[in-house]
């Protein structure tokens, strides 16, 4: 009998035996080491915002990469300088690129930081093919662009139209431009009046009058006649009728 009840008091005392660890215990051990690794973080943080807004990294080297004459690099000195002077890191490369494409021909403006000093701007130019109406520039695509600087030194054939019909207008400019250079001509302007008749001023000093129909066909049949009947005799014309069904009147220099 005592064996009996000695055996269930030792049960109980191998149970109670057995300790477990307090779940408190467990939370403080986290924050112990959670905490100071925040603090480390926010610290690296602040200086690193510290380090960055320090006016004492300065922009030394600006490249400007173009490679076209209508660009005026003073003008892109002025709009970058008033960025550059907050210094490497806080120098705003959205805030450069928005200014420069407020300035005449600039079509894009991709600006870049190199580290350490340095950054760079690539920019491209929009592609003008034509004066405009004496007062304006086309586009390839047909658009007028007005811009109060003119370009200077850069020679452009002059397209002109009573309808204000760029695109029209400047498709027909290539047509006639391609059937002309077989005989090495060139245009210096296209006009388009009121009536919708079109002349045509080479660049040799001859004046084409072409009407308002059968434009190509005239051309055409200009083309075929100058080297054989008035190569020359090109320095004494001074204008080709093509106003005709079959054939052309010349007028001749006084």
């Amino acid at each position: 009998m005592r064996w009996t009840e000695d055996k269930p008091r030792w049960r109980r005392r191998k149970v109670g035996a057995v300790k477990r660890k307090p779940k408190q215990a467990t939370s403080i051990s986290v924050l112990r080491i959670t905490v100071p690794i925040v603090l480390l973080l926010l610290f690296l943080g602040m200086a690193f915002l510290y380090f960055v807004t320090l006016p004492k990294f300065p922009v030394r080297s600006v490249k400007i990469e173009h490679g076209n004459a209508r660009i005026d690099e003073a003008a892109i000195r002025t709009v970058v300088s008033a960025h550059v002077r907050h210094g490497f890191f806080r120098t705003s490369v959205s805030g450069i690129q928005s200014d420069l494409l407020q300035l005449p021909w600039i079509k894009t403006a991709v600006v870049q930081r190199k580290w350490p000093d340095s950054l760079v701007i690539q920019l491209t130019v929009r592609d003008v093919v034509a004066r405009w109406n004496e007062s304006a520039y086309l586009l390839d695509n047909g658009a007028v662009y007005r811009v109060q600087n003119p370009l200077i030194r850069v020679p452009l054939v002059e397209l002109n139209s009573a309808q204000n019909d760029g695109p029209a207008l400047l498709e027909l400019y290539y047509v006639f431009k391609a059937d002309l250079a077989r005989d090495a001509l060139s245009i210096q302007s296209l006009n388009e009046t009121a009536y919708h008749e079109y002349h045509i001023l080479l660049s040799n000093g001859i004046f084409l009058y072409l009407g308002d129909a059968n434009l190509q066909a005239r051309v055409h049949r200009f083309v075929k006649t100058y080297p054989i009947e008035l190569a020359d005799k090109s320095n004494t014309i001074a204008y080709v009728d093509l106003r005709y069904e079959n054939g052309m009147a010349v007028g001749w220099k006084p």
